[in-house]
């Protein structure tokens, strides 16, 4: 386990240093999408001003909402962006390279890559976070709330990807499949939480984690309700050691495609 972690922040600590070789292109990926995301939110705010509050949603939540979900969304793609790459990789035949490294192997393809324009959404995050905890006046409870919840939230969006992405050995398509799969995931932890209630509630928080990522978090954190910390946190295991198995399962289906692929 020691190995593996000091692996892990080797692996990412030379991948934002080879990023950033090239400064200008780096920090402008970083401030382009910090402000992608800002329009993305304003659009956001003034539909909740237009139709009003939807399940006792305000405003400042969907402020919130947006911050659990970028800072969760950028450090998984920032620093394990390789997750994201593994279609390709295997239908290339790249992932042979993988299969040969002594290292952990989900650590390995996890950290291959990484995206600095991510780091403009972690950014985005912090930002929304700091705006949402002035807007409900939070206090020091609530301030360690959100910092177990970004912990929380990165952990069950690495899960969801491990298992999305791990779809890519078993269609051959697997570029459009998991892009699919991650559109269901994604689309519902950006949406306003108040809409979902019933069943689509229990889908997007049991079958499908989208709520694990956004909703849940912004809940617990204005009503500090520890029942609902105890099952996101519970959620989070489950589905952390469901997608390491899924990952292990998956990889036995793989044929090298036989390329002489030796690049990154």
């Amino acid at each position: 386990m020691n190995k593996d972690l000091r692996f892990t922040l080797y692996a990412i600590k030379k991948n934002i240093q080879n990023s950033a070789e090239l400064r200008g292109s780096f920090l402008m990926n970083i401030i382009g999408m910090a402000i992608n995301n800002s329009a993305f939110i304003l659009l956001w705010i003034f539909f909740v001003k237009s139709v009003g509050e939807i399940g006792g949603w305000t405003a400042a939540d969907i402020v919130g909402l947006q911050g659990f979900s970028a800072i969760s969304f950028g450090v998984v793609f920032s620093a394990f962006a390789g997750i994201r790459k593994l279609p390709d990789a295997v239908t290339s035949g790249a992932f042979d390279r993988f299969m040969l490294s002594p290292k952990n192997l989900l650590l390995r393809v996890s950290t291959s890559s990484f995206n600095p324009s991510a780091i403009g959404d972690i950014v985005f995050g912090i930002i929304c976070l700091i705006v949402y905890g002035f807007m409900i006046h939070i206090g020091w409870l609530q301030s360690m709330l959100i910092v177990a919840l970004i912990f929380i939230a990165s952990i069950v969006f690495f899960a969801a990807a491990v298992t999305i992405f791990s779809m890519s050995f078993y269609f051959m398509d697997a570029y459009s499949v998991t892009s699919g799969f991650f559109d269901m995931f994604m689309t519902p932890a950006l949406f306003d939480g108040g809409a979902f209630q019933g069943i689509m509630r229990f889908i997007f928080t049991f079958l499908i984690p989208s709520l694990l990522i956004g909703a849940l978090p912004v809940e617990i954190t204005k009503d500090i309700s520890i029942s609902k910390l105890v099952l996101v946190g519970v959620l989070a295991i489950l589905w952390f050691l469901l997608s390491i198995k899924i990952f292990n399962k998956a990889i036995k289906k793989y044929e090298s495609s036989n390329f002489m692929t030796f690049g990154n």
